[in-house]
């Protein structure tokens, strides 16, 4: 690689500034090294692939790294108090969320203590949408939202009338979204929001900064709290596509676990303030937790990202995956496990639990999709059933394990799930959402190409590069 640079250097200009330029790539690439060694350890593949990626692309290797390769991000948090279950678990359920009853567990880095008399109802493509307005139109005191995605198309510009017509009613309307994702909000888009005196913020601005590198962080949560006794969640966010082009998920909650998705609505809103949150409450609302509704749902709020020091989402579903005695149905539109993942699938089909994998047959993110297939062969061969979704672009994310246990929310299973993005999830344990989501894995089965082991023998030597390729810079995904 070098050498090539050398002869294109040599090409046009002198001798002299090309061996500068060479001595300096070397020396960019040297420098790099310890930053690479430090902010990977324990993560040798991943460290190996930034190494590689460094000393062979001299500068673009060293430009994509101090830009993109940061892992960790800083941020005030008020300390929250821990606090026991708040009401007696049931004996007769089942033991599937044990681990997030562990006093040590719970409380910490982006985990909450389960609470039960939860109501969840799960909300599929356009349902999500249509909760949405009705809950605007419902509200009385505030209306908070956090979208990864905001567009600027027809759906968009109905939710943001909507949220007008409120504010302009007295109400308080606070709007969180990710300055990436929603590149309307910058604009003039957003300008009747403020008029009508809704509040409008911008979760890590996009500036390029080489001494505080945030670009590879985005806030992927999707998020609504109404009159701090309602709230929806899961992987839709604003715009058309996730009405009638798009297969996507969500839910919709009431009872004490919307106290702690407020909470964390809260917490992102005084970050993107630059503001730390007040020791008790980070927002009003938050003294008065919602009552038990009589529902059926046990609720672990799990809220992970860069600024934390574990990657709990990871474990959350390493844990629920583990837990399976039956069946584990997984949906996800980016699937590039990590090893303790793709392991504890492997272990599960080992011992006889079915093992389903639900992912779409064509992908927004091409190269995702191309780098995730050569994980099947392995999955493939401890007897996991993969199926590939054709009807429409898939977005959901849902894992439904046995007949009890469900996790819904906005994270992927992919390594930018897990380590870079703010994601959300709520882990309910609930007979009634873990039927609904296994009732329609099964429905949506039928609309899918199942990936067999012969498919795979079968793909061209040049597909099978290509995958080979993809799949080698996927640590760097």
């Amino acid at each position: 690689m070098l050498a090539a640079l050398y002869m294109l250097l040599s090409a046009v200009i002198d001798t002299k500034m090309t061996i500068w330029l060479l001595v300096g790539a070397d020396l960019v690439a040297f420098a790099s090294v310890p930053s690479v060694l430090l902010r990977r350890r324990g993560r040798p593949v991943a460290a190996l692939s930034w190494l590689l990626a460094v000393a062979a692309l001299p500068y673009v290797g060293a430009i994509l790294w101090w830009t993109l390769g940061r892992t960790h991000l800083d941020r005030l948090r008020r300390r929250r108090a821990r606090r026991p279950f708040r009401t007696p678990r049931d004996p007769d359920s089942s033991l599937s969320m044990m681990p997030f009853y562990n006093a040590e567990y719970m409380g910490s880095d982006g985990i909450f203590a389960p609470t039960s008399g939860n109501r969840l109802e799960l909300l599929v493509d356009s349902e999500f949408t249509e909760a949405l307005r009705q809950a605007i139109r419902a509200a009385t005191v505030e209306i908070d939202l956090l979208f990864y995605i905001w567009n600027d198309d027809s759906t968009g510009t109905e939710i943001r009338d909507l949220l007008v017509q409120r504010a302009r009613e007295g109400l308080t309307v606070r709007i969180l979204v990710d300055d990436m994702g929603s590149p309307a909000m910058r604009g003039d888009f957003a300008d009747p929001l403020r008029a009508a005196g809704a509040q409008v913020l911008r979760f890590l601005p996009v500036f390029f900064r080489p001494w505080n590198p945030t670009l590879n962080f985005r806030n992927h949560r999707k998020l609504v709290v109404v009159d701090h006794k309602l709230a929806l969640t899961g992987g839709a966010n604003i715009g058309t596509e996730y009405e009638s082009h798009w297969h996507d998920l969500g839910v919709r909650v009431t009872g004490p676990a919307v106290s702690d998705l407020h909470e964390v609505f809260c917490e992102d809103w005084a970050f993107a303030r630059q503001r730390r949150p007040r020791p008790e409450f980070a927002c009003p609302s938050m003294a008065r937790p919602p009552a038990a509704v009589g529902g059926d749902g046990v609720v672990a709020i799990v809220a992970s990202g860069p600024d934390r020091d574990r990657q709990r989402m990871a474990d959350a579903f390493f844990l629920a995956i583990s837990s399976a005695v039956e069946r584990v149905y997984v949906t996800t539109p980016y699937f590039i496990p990590t090893e303790p993942i793709q392991a504890v699938l492997r272990a599960a089909a080992q011992r006889g639990v079915d093992v389903r994998l639900m992912v779409p047959q064509r992908s927004d993110v091409q190269l995702v999709q191309v780098a995730s297939r050569p994980y099947y062969q392995e999955l493939l061969d401890e007897g996991v059933r993969i199926f590939e979704y054709k009807p429409r672009t898939l977005h959901a994310k849902a894992i439904v394990v046995d007949d009890g246990l469900a996790l819904l929310g906005s994270a992927n299973v992919d390594l930018r799930s897990f380590r870079l993005n703010f994601e959300l999830v709520c882990v309910a344990e609930s007979q009634s959402l873990a039927r609904d989501l296994r009732t329609l894995f099964e429905k949506n089965q039928a609309d899918c190409q199942e990936v067999r082991l012969q498919d795979l023998a079968a793909t061209s030597l040049w597909d099978r590069l290509v995958e080979s390729v993809a799949h080698l810079v996927s640590p760097l995904l």
